[in-house]
C-alpha cells in the first residue's frame, strides 16, 4: 500500500512541476512579447567648471528600469541665456570642444541604453567666463548651467528635457565666485520638460551632483 502511495505522490510532484515549469514559461513570453515597460531615468552625477579655463564639465547616468531599449538622441550642456534677436532667454547649448582630441559627449551620442541597463555619459565644453558672466540672471545673482537630453522610446515617440543643473554665484562686480546644484533628484527620460532657473527646490540629497568652479582671476 505504502509502495502504491509513494507512486501516487511522486506523480503527483512530477504534475505540480511541470504546471509551474509551465505557468513560468507563460510569464517569461508574456513578459517578452507583451508586457512593455518603458523607463529611463536620467541623474546628473557631477558638473564642475574650470573658469579660468573657461571649460564645463558633467557626468550624468542613464538608467533602463524597463524591458525595452532606449535611445539616446542628444545629450548637451546649456548656458541659459537671451541669444541675439531673442525676446527671452533659453536653454543655449554649448557646442564648441574644449580641444581637439577631446569629444563633446563620450560615449558618442547617439546610442542606446540597452533595456536593464546602465549608461554614463561623459560631457566636456567650452564656455569663457566672459560668455558664462553675461548670461548672469540679475534676479537671481548668477549665470545657469543646464542639461539637454533628447531621448526616443523604443515605439518611436520622442522626448526633449531641459533643467538647470548648477548656479554659477557672482560678486558685486559680476565675476564668478563659485558654483551650487539646483538639481537634487533623477529626471525622468520619457517626458518633455521645460525646466528654468533657478531649478529644484529640493533639499540637497543623495541625488544632489557634485559641483564646482573655481573663482574667477
Amino acid at each position: 500500500m505504502s509502495k502504491v502511495n509513494w507512486e501516487s505522490l511522486k506523480n503527483d510532484i512530477a504534475a505540480i512541476g511541470a504546471i509551474i515549469a509551465l505557468v513560468f514559461s507563460t510569464v517569461s513570453f508574456y513578459w517578452s512579447y507583451f508586457y512593455t515597460k518603458h523607463d529611463l531615468e536620467v541623474t546628473v552625477t557631477s558638473m564642475s567648471y574650470n573658469t579660468n579655463m573657461g571649460e564645463v564639465y558633467m557626468t550624468v547616468a542613464f538608467s533602463n528600469d524597463g524591458n525595452r531599449d532606449a535611445a539616446l538622441l542628444r545629450v548637451e550642456p546649456a548656458l541659459w541665456s537671451k541669444r541675439k534677436g531673442a525676446s527671452k532667454a533659453d536653454w543655449d547649448p554649448l557646442d564648441t570642444k574644449v580641444a581637439k582630441d577631446v569629444p563633446l559627449a563620450e560615449p558618442k551620442v547617439p546610442m542606446t541604453v540597452k533595456a536593464g541597463g546602465v549608461e554614463v555619459v561623459r560631457l566636456a565644453a567650452k564656455l569663457t567666463a566672459d560668455d558664462a558672466e553675461a548670461a548672469t540672471v540679475a534676479s537671481q545673482g548668477g549665470a545657469f548651467l543646464g542639461i539637454i537630453v533628447a531621448s526616443m522610446k523604443s515605439d518611436g515617440k520622442l522626448y526633449l528635457l531641459q533643467h538647470p543643473v548648477a548656479q554659477l554665484s557672482v560678486d558685486s562686480k559680476g565675476h564668478i565666485l563659485a558654483a551650487k546644484p539646483t538639481i537634487h533628484r533623477s529626471l525622468y527620460g520619457f517626458a518633455n520638460l521645460d525646466g528654468t532657473p533657478p531649478g529644484d527646490e529640493l533639499q540637497e540629497n543623495e541625488k544632489t551632483p557634485f559641483v564646482w568652479a573655481d573663482q574667477r582671476n
